[in-house]
Formats: C-alpha cells, structure tokens, sequence
C-alpha cells in the first residue's frame, strides 16, 4: 500500500523550477533561431526583387535607347536630303558633363516620323515616351540623368520640346562616348567624347555607359573604396551599401552606316 501511494505522489508532483526553465530556455532559443531564419529569408527576397527591378530596369532601358539611336536621322521623304531637314535640331547632339563631379553627360536625337494617309501616324516610329510620330514630324529626344520621384538620380527624356520625364528610376549615371569616321569609309576609327568630336556629322555609333542601382540599403552605411567603370570615367566611392551594375551599349546609327 505504501508503495502503491508513493508511486502515485511521484506521477503528480509535476516540473521542479530548474526544469521549467530549461524548458523555457529551450524555447527561447528556438524562437531567436526561427525569428533569424525569418528576417535572413525576408531581406534575401527583398534583395532578390531589388535586383530583378533593376534588371527589368537595364532591359528596357536596351531597347529603349537601341531603337532611338538607331533610328537617328530618319527621314518621312526619301528624296529630301538630310542637310534640309537636319540643320536644326541636327541628328545628334551630346553635352559632356564635368568629369571632375562625376555629373552625368546628356544626348539628343533627332528624327522624322511615319504616316499611314495625311497626318495619321502609322505607329512604326515613336518617340522616346512611346507616342506616335507622323510623317514630316520632327522629333526630338533629348535623355539626362537627374532626381528622380524617390529622391534617387533616373533617366528622364524630354520629347518633342515637352518637359523631361522620369522613364527609368534609380539610374546612378550615365557616360556618352561618340564612335567617330575619321576618313569619310562610314566605319567608327575612334571613340571620343563629345568635347572632343568636332563635326557630329561624322559620328556613325554611340555607345552608351549606364549606372544603375537598387533603391535598399543592404546593411549600414559604411565608407567604400568600390568605383564603377561607366565608360571610361571612374565613379564613387558610395558609402551607401546599395548594390550596382554597369551596362555598357554600342548602338550603330542605321541612316549613317552601310
């Protein structure tokens, strides 16, 4: 009988203190370890979403510059010489920023459109905001570098004497160098700057730097010695923890080139 009541006051004396707090410890342990699981897995994607903007962001960008540059110099009629239309805007203009601040440098083109009947544009050639050329309309798109709706440096492009507009945000900066022909063959001999071609006539290609970056910060802020290679011109340091990438683009310009 003894036995029988000892046993039974030993199956409900319950936890003793030590072991209720090795329970607890236990669990706050695994607690911390989901809770770092969840915010490591949490910044990763942010990270990975950020990124893909900003590959969507250097995609467009491609295309977008590709096919104004190439489209450079058209012309609604064939038989009017390009001196008639082309005088003023010219086909292409470039503005050289100070390589000392790192400032971005600009380009505008410049392009007539196409028509499907009098005055109906056909939608073969539009502007760099993506609207409509028609025939024997001049248009002019002029790109740069400046702040953005988020406070960050994006492309804008002003269309058409129109006041410039963000097309790619967070866009660091951007380097222009000039393919010039030399000795009249209509082949690039070297590439130059825009201070340094003296007849934009000559440029048959341009090729383009860009500098984009994520919006996040990825961890504190803290001094750097990275610099980007933009064309030739070294930027940075940043000391901002944002994670960027240069894309280099050479785009011939179709109306001056076999």
């Amino acid at each position: 009988m003894t036995s029988l009541t000892t046993t039974r006051r030993a199956r409900e004396r319950g936890f003793t203190l030590i072991e209720l707090m090795i329970a607890a410890t236990i669990g706050l342990v695994l607690t911390l370890v989901v809770a770092q699981l969840f915010i490591g897995s949490r910044r990763t994607y942010a990270t990975t979403d950020e990124v893909s903007r900003m590959q969507e962001g250097m995609r467009y960008t491609y295309q977008l510059l590709t096919r104004t540059i190439h489209i450079a110099g058209y012309k609604s009629s064939p038989s009017t010489t390009i001196e008639a239309i082309f005088s003023a805007p010219p086909v292409l203009a470039g503005v050289e920023g100070p390589a000392a601040s790192f400032a971005s440098d600009e380009f505008t083109v410049a392009y007539q459109g196409n028509s499907n009947g009098p005055g109906v544009a056909d939608g073969s050639v539009v502007n760099c905001l993506g609207q409509p050329v028609t025939g024997g309309q001049m248009s002019v798109n002029a790109f740069s570098i400046q702040a953005g709706k988020n406070g960050a440096n994006a492309l804008f492009c002003a269309a058409d004497g129109g006041t410039a507009l963000e097309i790619v945000p967070d866009v660091d900066n951007m380097q222009i160098l000039y393919g010039v022909d030399t000795d009249a063959n209509l082949i690039v001999d070297t590439y130059e700057t825009a201070n340094n071609v003296a007849n934009m006539n000559n440029v048959r290609s341009v090729r383009v730097g860009l500098l984009f970056v994520t919006p996040g910060v990825y961890g504190a802020p803290a001094a750097t010695t990275a610099t980007y290679d933009v064309n030739g011109l070294n930027v940075g340091p940043f000391t901002d923890n944002k994670i960027r990438r240069v894309m280099t683009m050479t785009v011939n310009m179709r109306n001056r080139t076999p």
